[in-house]
């Protein structure tokens, strides 16, 4: 084993996040994305959100990227220009590198114009 192999092991480990599977509607053409980042919060508690209540995403505090670097949720809803379907993934960031990630999830149209207007978007 040579030191290439230490340093090597040890990056893959720094940065591990769980595997979501995406599906196919993400993939497809025509699908837009938006991204949103809020401030962190603890992931089973994001879990619970996402899963259970979904409603409750709109009252996560909005966050600077640039401010609060060190550790963040990014939001990333994906929608069909006429949002007949939504679908939303939730990954917990600690500096720039992801950790947790929630399973995507579609939500309403009402959840995602709450959400864009926190961060001043009119749908």
């Amino acid at each position: 084993m040579s030191l290439f192999d230490i340093l090597k092991k040890d990056k893959q480990g720094s940065g591990k996040c769980n595997k979501v599977k995406i599906p196919a509607f993400v993939k497809q053409s025509g699908v837009k994305c938006k991204e949103f980042s809020f401030e962190a919060i603890k992931t089973e508690v994001l879990d619970a959100m996402v899963e259970g209540k979904p409603e409750l995403i709109p009252t996560l505090t909005p966050s600077n990227y640039y401010a609060s670097k060190a550790s963040y949720l990014l939001a990333r809803v994906y929608y069909l220009p006429d949002y007949s379907k939504i679908m939303m993934n939730i990954t917990y960031y600690v500096a720039d590198q992801p950790r947790h990630s929630t399973i995507y999830r579609e939500i309403s149209y009402d959840i995602m114009k709450k959400i864009c207007e926190r961060f001043g978007q009119y749908i």
